[in-house]
């Protein structure tokens, strides 16, 4: 009768500690799957926010300073999309640099035909200490429409 209560009692504590080592494991993974997940949407979130600033930048070049329903936005400037990308982002603290191509006078070229790349940068930071931050990045190219 001894050994049997012995026994029960001795195998309830390598259940408490089968129990710590398995809720262990299963959290590592729980929390390893949302920041996988918070840094794919914000990977995303960047790549869409690259594209959206070249989509502004595009139909507010030169020509669409002529246009009477654009001529208080038009032509863009770097602020402007700035302004805009992070305005339209679920991110905070994006960086947006854009950039065109520069005539002699180191002047940007803002005409129809010609490329602009608006690049944007975040900074990733976990909120699981044992995963690294990362700095995310895109960039998008499209040609002046207007």
């Amino acid at each position: 009768m001894v050994s049997a209560r012995f026994s029960r009692h001795r195998q309830s504590g390598v259940t408490i500690v089968e129990f710590s080592i398995v809720a262990l494991v299963f959290f590592l993974l729980l929390f390893a799957t949302v920041e996988g997940a918070r840094y794919i949407y914000s990977q995303t979130a960047v790549a869409h926010a690259a594209r959206e600033g070249v989509r502004y930048a595009i139909v507010r070049g030169n020509d669409a300073a002529k246009d009477s329903l654009r001529a208080d936005d038009a032509p863009a400037s770097k602020d402007q999309i700035s302004s805009f990308v992070n305005q339209r982002s679920s991110l905070n603290g994006l960086t947006v640099t854009t950039t065109w191509n520069l005539d002699s006078d180191d002047v940007p070229i803002k005409d129809s035909g010609q490329p602009v790349t608006v690049s944007v940068s975040y900074q990733f930071q976990s909120a699981v200490p044992f995963i690294p931050s990362a700095n995310l990045t895109s960039a998008s190219t499209g040609v002046i429409y207007f």
